[in-house]
Formats: structure tokens, sequence, C-alpha cells
């Protein structure tokens, strides 16, 4: 009996399986993206990321969507709360007939926050965005990825750099290889400006140049390394003012200054420190 029972058990498993196969449509062929400003379904050019606006920040996507496996409910794009990537598992899955009613919703909403992009009302395109995020399903990796790069145009129209690159990482957290948030948040680290952004930025289009190589890639990378440079020899430089004048104070009631320790290279890779009066 035990052992029809676990014969029993293991034909309902099989069976659930293949009912939540059955239920999981293929991955539609095509990923085009289609951009508010026009009809075209044509993908656009990555660019130069040397300006404000530079990198894809006038396209707002609208891609298939596809029913990949996802993450979680994240209620306001613009709070960086919960990793949209940490809940695979325990993400509610609707029947096929719920999903679907779900991702019309999701849709209908997104495509009133297109319009409101295309007539350059970002906060009312915000809005929409984020209520179209809160009624697709959480699983659903690809639509939410576009949601999110759609909210990090809308930032980036609106030069709010910070908000514009923690929505492009909640976009690339569901899809690492989306292009258009990829250099979107490229951009929005270089106006950011500071060396770890900056360095961020770097990062970022390499990556870019690794998916899909082009001359674009290659010029803004030439462009962006002595800033990244600069910023470094900056930021080093305020860190050791700092450093100093903190030192100063300690040292002050002793009659001593950071100025009397020189540090020279002791010829081993390292320094020595002398010293004098």
């Amino acid at each position: 009996m035990a052992i029809l029972e676990e014969l029993a058990t293991f034909a309902r498993a099989a069976q659930r399986r293949a009912d939540q196969t059955a239920a999981t449509p293929p991955p539609p062929s095509s990923s085009r993206i289609t951009a508010v400003s026009d009809s075209s379904d044509d993908e656009a050019e990555p660019g130069s990321s040397d300006s404000s606006n530079s990198v894809l920040d006038s396209k707002v996507e609208e891609r298939p969507n596809s029913l990949n496996a996802g993450s979680k409910d994240h209620t306001e794009a613009q709070q960086d709360t919960a990793d949209e990537s940490t809940t695979i598992e325990s993400a509610e899955k609707f029947s096929p007939e719920e999903e679907e009613k779900l991702l019309e919703e999701s849709d209908a909403l997104k495509l009133t926050g297109n319009a409101f992009f295309g007539d350059q009302n970002y906060e009312a395109a915000l809005e929409k965005y984020n209520e179209a995020l809160k009624t697709c399903p959480n699983y659903l990796t690809t639509p939410r990825s576009i949601l999110y790069s759609n909210i990090s145009a809308c930032y980036s129209k609106q030069e709010k750099w910070k908000e514009c690159v923690e929505s492009c990482t909640q976009s690339l957290k569901l899809d690492p290889d989306y292009m258009k948030p990829l250099l979107r948040r490229a951009a929005a680290n270089e106006n950011i400006g500071s060396w770890a952004a900056l360095q961020a930025a770097m990062d970022d289009l390499k990556h870019a140049q690794e998916l899909k190589p082009s001359r674009e890639n290659m010029i803004a990378m030439a462009k962006l390394e002595p800033k990244v440079s600069e910023a470094q020899k900056l930021e080093t430089a305020e860190m050791i003012s700092k450093l100093k004048d903190l030192g100063n104070g300690i040292l002050k009631p002793f009659g001593l200054s950071t100025d009397m320790f020189k540090m020279q290279p002791d010829g081993k890779g390292g320094y020595s420190m002398n010293f004098q009066k």
C-alpha cells in the first residue's frame, strides 16, 4: 500500500508540473521596441553618454510581454525598496485567465503612460507606469523590466539622476542585458559626476560594448575615461585634505602639525615617515 501511495503522489506532482507548463506559453519571438514618438518597431540606436539626455531618454519601450519567472511587487518605483530579484520562488502565480486580465490592465495603463510621456507630461506618465507595476503579476519579469525602464526615461527627462539610476537598476535586475536602461544608467551616472558614479558609468558602457559592440560606445568610453581619472584625483585630494585637517586638530595641543611628518618612498614599494621640526 505504501508503494501505491508513493506512486499516486508522484503522479499528482507530475500532473501539476504538466499543468503549469501548459499554462505558460512560449515567449514571443520578437523583442523589438516601439518608441512613443512614432509608430516604428525599430530599436533605437545607442548614443553617446556625454550629454544630459543623450542615451535613449526620448524612447519609451513597448516590447511583447514574455511570461518569464520573476520577482516581487515594487509599489513605488521612486523608492528604492525591496530587491525585485529576491522572491522568484515565492511569487504568487495566477490562473491563465487571471494573468491575461491583469496583463491587459497593466498594458492599458502603460499605453496611457506612453501617451503622457509623448506629451512631455512626465509626472502623469510616472503615475501610470507605477499603477501598471502594481497591476502586473510579480513573476512576469519582461513587462516589469520595461515599466522600470520607462520610469527611468521619465526621471532622465526630469534630470532626476539618482532616481533614474535606481529605476534602471530595478529594470536590469530583471533583465541584466537590457540595453536601454543599461545605457541610460550610464548617462545618469555621468551626470551625477562623482568618482564612484563615473566608474559605474564606465562599467555599464563596457558591458554594453560586450553585448553589442559599437563605435558609439567606444567613443563614449574614450570621452568618459579622463573624467573618471580627474574625479579620482579630486576626491583623493579632498580626502587627504580632510584627514590633514583632522590630524592637525589632534596634534595642535602638542605644538605639532601634519606638515612636520614627511612621507618618503622607501624603495621597496612602501613609504617611511620622517619627523621634521
